[in-house]
């Protein structure tokens, strides 16, 4: 923890006093020495170069503007989109700024060039992009508006494996963004939802929060368990939340035929398949961050309750505090830590 200077906002920038930043998994794997944004993203291992400020699940006030962004926005609560395209590669112009190159990213992956601290929401102030801070409605709390940056996650990885009404669904691990997976996929009309883990807590929140069959990976075996399920058909569409070769082969034979397999936590990791997982048009995709209009709705979802995310925020603390949420999580079956909020 150190004293940084308070920003200042460019032209069409804002300043938003932090009021809650949600520790997502990808800060830990940050700390553990990894580059989760371009293993996702970019699909290969770069180290970092230098120092930046964590944390991208941010909510906050408006407290200063740029002079190119109306001054009647000085006061609004806002959550962040927390990437901004170059708007110029093959990606952006084809309208797929979660998969740009050239991302800058709050609180991730020190992409930025000629600044001393790059932001991010492990901070008392923060500079944003004006059009990236979206305003929230008086009924959600600073404290919820944080999962606005995963839930957009989960409303882009639902997309991508194309969940309609009458689909049955895996999820394998249920972390925030299994939970919040389970709910986007209810909403869009899936009927049988099957969540995965190996730890008691949150497949109770997963049982609380609409999943139609809970599994203890521990105690069955998942693939027959999930056909025993679904009449020997198998699910529509899986999310792998953890990415182990083990989860990731387990979801594709849970698959039924013209299934979508979606994993959504990329490691560098090898797995061997026998092309006969793939018979009947089975497919097997990654999810990658989340575009524009997802944010907004997954704004749209958290207002209006389709989506419930206070049942999974398990601690709110300090932001002096980060030391010990940040071992919490490295350790969280044993402090039923699933989401940590921070204030500063």
């Amino acid at each position: 923890m150190v004293d940084i200077p308070k920003p200042r906002p460019e032209e069409d920038e804002a300043v938003i006093e932090v009021k809650a930043v949600g520790v997502c998994g990808s800060d830990i794997r940050y700390f553990l020495g990894e580059n989760p944004w371009a293993l996702h993203t970019l699909g290969r291992v770069l180290e970092e170069k230098m120092g930046f400020v964590l944390g991208h699940e941010v909510s906050g006030e408006i407290v200063e503007v740029g002079g190119r962004v109306s001054q009647t926005r000085i006061g609004e609560r806002v959550g962040i989109i927390a990437f901004k395209a170059c708007e110029e590669c093959y990606y952006c112009r084809r309208n797929l700024p979660n998969l740009c190159e050239d991302t800058l990213h709050v609180g991730h992956d020190g992409r930025w060039k000629d600044i001393e601290y790059p932001p991010g929401g492990y901070s008392e102030y923060m500079r944003i992009w004006a059009d990236k801070a979206q305003p929230i409605p008086e009924n959600m709390t600073y404290e919820e508006a944080t999962q606005l940056d995963g839930l957009a996650v989960a409303v882009h990885a639902c997309k991508v494996a194309n969940i309609s009404p009458g689909d049955s669904v895996l999820v394998i691990g249920t972390s925030a963004i299994g939970l919040m997976l389970l709910q986007v996929a209810k909403a869009r009309g899936a009927t049988t939802v099957i969540s995965v883990d190996t730890w008691d807590l949150p497949l109770k929140l997963a049982n609380e929060l609409g999943a139609d069959h809970v599994l203890d990976a521990r105690r069955v075996e998942v693939v027959e368990e999930v056909r025993r399920i679904t009449n020997g058909i198998g699910v529509n569409a899986c999310f792998d939340t953890v990415g182990k070769a083990q989860t990731a082969k387990e979801g594709l034979r849970s698959l039924a035929g013209t299934g979508r397999l979606a994993i959504l936590a990329i490691t560098d990791t090898e797995i061997q398949l026998n092309l006969t997982d793939l018979s009947r048009e089975r497919m097997m995709t990654s999810s990658a961050n989340n575009q524009y209009e997802d944010y907004t709705i997954a704004l749209d979802l958290l207002a209006n309750r389709r989506v419930r995310v206070k049942p999974f925020i398990t601690h709110i603390m300090r932001l002096d505090d980060f030391k010990r949420a940040f071992d919490m999580l490295l350790e969280k079956e044993q402090h039923n830590a699933i989401k940590i909020v921070l204030k500063p």
